[in-house]
């Protein structure tokens, strides 16, 4: 609930019965403060209209313009609208009647019991609290509405216009949008937003922080030039306090990403729009500081991939459960994320692809993967913000136990050795495959070889060779510029005639042909 202090303001011709209310009642206690009074109808009027005191305690006889006079000017006038109290000592029914026309709160007979009127002083400090509170959520609904509509929305310079003056901020000069991100634990972005509030604000009731959400565990909010300017060293050092303030309070690591900052309103989605692009440095950047677009050790990151090798290493190391070799090509594989500077979502692809080619080998193996007790982290790794190091040991993780379960599957079923054929074959088409070369590589008997393989897959074992390097020729065709024979070459076809009239029997047109359709 809204804490504040309402301004009271009290009218009456006796000086005595003023000092006395000021002295008397537990002002504070009730949620009130005096800031001004008056001996007359005709001064207390002005001071009205110029002020807008909450609540105005007024006694009924008073010279130039006595209580229930002043009342009706101000119900009339309808600059303000305060709350009125009569206290008086005439208990005519005639006054009260006329007090309840012009919607008086209280009409209170003197001599003033203390517990009375502070009673009725917390009713209306309870009525303009609730009133304060509905208001002002129904500001920052609006406002909060218009700075996504900003953000988010390609408008037009005059609706722009119209969304900055609904974001209830002052004219200043100097906006960033920044973007906190807790990793490694679920916690509530409400509770993120009262600590960001208190960080920023102390318990200034009256301020508001514009928030949008940004997924799981992300939140991003616009910071004001004044905002920024008590702390020295401006936005970063502002972005640390904040920071600190938030470890302190989640007991986790914390990054921050902040956007360019723009001098003026309409232009805070330039900020935000920068501040996203921020987030794709966070593994190739120190966490520790905050980090600001354009001002970043790597001038931009790489969306790619890691090679295609690596991958296959990696398998083959999984396939054979090589604890010791998986455990290197992990450690590789998150050196050349931060040495190659690989984009937040080039980390995110290349890890998944992984992730999804050992679920796949898994299920080939007629195994489920539903065993795995590290899949379902594993599967939401990138919807829960995490540090480098802690992603890194995540997948360690999910790979022994999944090299694990492959290693007894193996041991189970007999058409393992068979498995691994066909995954080599995957990996090796280019080269001169022959149904006798990849027996004696795997030390089986050539014709139970050649039926096992049948039986497992429901092809030959040639056939499915033929598939393989088809598939590879026609992806060629699409993707690269390369001439028939180099594709044939590429794809293990030494003859390019041989390679032209297996692709015409298998896809029912020429290599030329299919190019040509795209």
């Amino acid at each position: 609930m809204i804490t504040v202090a309402f301004k009271v303001f009290l009218v009456d011709d006796d000086r005595y019965v003023r000092k006395g209310l000021m002295n008397l009642i537990d002002w504070e206690g009730c949620g009130f403060e005096v800031c001004a009074e008056a001996d007359n109808g005709e001064d207390a009027l002005e001071y009205i209209q110029k002020f807008h005191p909450d609540l105005v305690i007024t006694d009924i006889k008073m010279p130039v313009l006595d209580g229930l006079e002043l009342i009706k000017h101000t119900v009339e006038l309808k600059k303000t609208n305060p709350n009125f109290i009569i206290i008086s000592g005439y208990s005519d029914f005639n006054y009260a009647q006329r007090a309840v026309k012009y919607g008086v709160h209280d009409f209170i007979l003197k001599p003033v019991d203390k517990e009375e009127i502070e009673e009725t002083l917390r009713k209306v400090a309870d009525k303009y609290t609730k009133e304060l509170q509905l208001n002002r959520n129904r500001e920052n609904i609006v406002a909060e509405t218009a700075f996504n509509d900003l953000l988010t929305i390609e408008l037009e310079e005059d609706l722009r216009h119209d969304c900055v003056k609904k974001l209830n901020i002052d004219q200043t000069i100097g906006f960033a949008y920044i973007i906190i991100e807790i990793n490694n634990v679920p916690v509530n972005t409400i509770k993120i937003r009262e600590i960001i509030s208190r960080a920023i604000h102390g318990e200034a009731v009256n301020s508001t922080t514009l928030f949008r959400e940004h997924g799981s565990n992300r939140i991003g909010l616009l910071v004001k030039n004044e905002e920024i300017q008590p702390f020295s060293g401006g936005i970063i050092h502002f972005s640390e306090i904040v920071k600190a303030q938030i470890t302190i309070h989640l007991q986790t690591d914390v990054t921050i990403y902040v956007g360019r900052i723009v001098d003026d309103a309409i232009d805070i989605k330039e900020s935000y729009e920068t501040a996203i692009k921020a987030l794709q440095f966070k593994y190739v950047e120190a966490s520790e500081k905050p980090i600001v677009y354009g001002n970043t050790k790597n001038r931009s990151v790489n969306y790619i991939e890691l090679d295609q090798t690596q991958y296959q290493s990696l398998m083959e190391h999984i396939e054979e459960n090589l604890i010791s070799e998986i455990r290197k090509d992990v450690v590789m594989m998150f050196e050349q994320f931060q040495e190659k500077a690989f984009a937040k979502d080039a980390v995110r692809t290349s890890i998944n692809r992984v992730v999804h080619e050992v679920v796949k080998t898994l299920q080939s193996m007629d195994g489920d993967e539903k065993n795995l007790t590290t899949l379902q982290s594993m599967l939401n790794w990138d919807n829960q913000p995490s540090t480098l190091v802690e992603v890194k040991n995540m997948f360690l993780d999910f790979l022994l136990e999944a090299a694990g379960m492959l290693n007894r599957l193996n041991k189970e079923c007999g058409s393992g050795n068979i498995r691994r054929i066909k995954k080599y074959v995957d990996t090796h088409y280019k080269n001169d495959l022959t149904l006798k070369h990849i027996a004696n590589t795997f030390y089986m008997n050539p014709v139970y070889m050649g039926q096992l393989f049948k039986k497992t897959y429901g092809m030959y074992f040639k056939e499915y060779i033929l598939q393989v390097r088809i598939n590879e020729a026609k992806k060629q065709l699409r993707q690269t510029d390369l001439r028939i024979y180099q594709v044939a070459e590429s794809v293990g076809f030494s003859n390019p005639d041989y390679f032209v009239t297996q692709f015409e029997k298998t896809t029912g047109m020429t290599p030329t042909q299919y190019r040509k359709k795209l």
